[in-house]
């Protein structure tokens, strides 16, 4: 593991805390050789998974996953890895359960990233902790509150905030394809397929960091820790205030 993927793992670890692991993404070209040991849904699970229970078996389990184009089982993630044309997709061969009007659902389709085709040849999950590869993306589970530790580090020195968006469904394209095109931290709200298929909670959230944001995520969140504008977990100055009391207790109390 490279120093600044370390730095980035301790700094979450001490400032955000999450209760999964952060996981790393590598989206492989042709002719990248592999992390020595993982595990393949098709061989060694012996059936297909969506890339979102890939994610949360990672971030949960702690296996390193790797995905190729037969691995995969939501057609979805196919689309945004690049692995099947997107034509049929594009003109709405599934949008019906979200929109009704045709030409709605093409302009919703057509908000999504994908890869080019055979731009990803192979889709690399790893715990952080145990990561074997150079990732291009890392991505950090937790609730609201946690994850806006994240926003505050990732603004830091920034000052535009941390863009997010979400039709609530398709949330796998964002780090497939998105956060590899804009080459910046994303926030997201983890879509109705994720929290079907895959499990993810009623109270979590994700934040994506590209690579290229490792050190200065690593270094906002020590710097936002050090100023004390917001830690977590979140400290409850309502605590030192006087309590407004019963009325009944603070009679008995001048009686002492």
């Amino acid at each position: 593991m490279s120093d600044i993927l370390k730095n980035l793992s301790e700094a979450i670890q001490v400032n955000v805390k999450p209760t999964t692991f952060p996981v790393a993404v590598r989206l492989a070209r042709k002719g990248e050789a592999p992390p020595d040991r993982y595990k393949q849904p098709g061989r060694d699970l012996h059936h297909s998974l969506a890339a979102c229970q890939g994610l949360n078996i990672t971030r949960t389990f702690g296996w390193t996953l790797l995905f190729e184009s037969a691995d995969h089982a939501c057609s979805l993630a196919s689309v945004a890895a690049g692995h099947i044309p997107p034509d049929d997709f594009l003109e709405g061969a599934v949008s019906d359960l979200y929109q009704d009007d045709p030409e709605v659902a093409r302009k919703m389709e057509a908000t999504y990233p994908r890869q080019g085709p055979g731009d990803v040849e192979q889709i690399w999950l790893s715990a952080i902790g145990r990561c074997e590869f150079d990732p291009d993306l890392v991505i950090v589970y937790g609730n609201p509150a946690q994850i806006l530790v994240l926003i505050h580090a990732a603004n830091y020195g920034q000052g535009e905030g941390v863009a997010s968006s979400s039709t609530g469904r398709f949330g796998c394209a964002t780090w497939i394809a998105g956060v590899d095109q804009t080459d910046d931290c994303v926030y997201a709200i983890p879509c109705s397929g994720e929290r079907v298929f895959a499990g993810t909670q009623d109270h979590e959230m994700s934040f994506m960091i590209p690579r290229s944001r490792f050190q200065s995520v690593t270094e906002g969140l020590g710097i936002m820790r050090k100023k004390g504008t917001y830690r977590y977990p979140i400290p409850n100055m309502n605590l030192l205030g006087k309590p407004k009391l019963p009325e009944k207790y603070v009679e008995l109390g001048k009686k002492k």
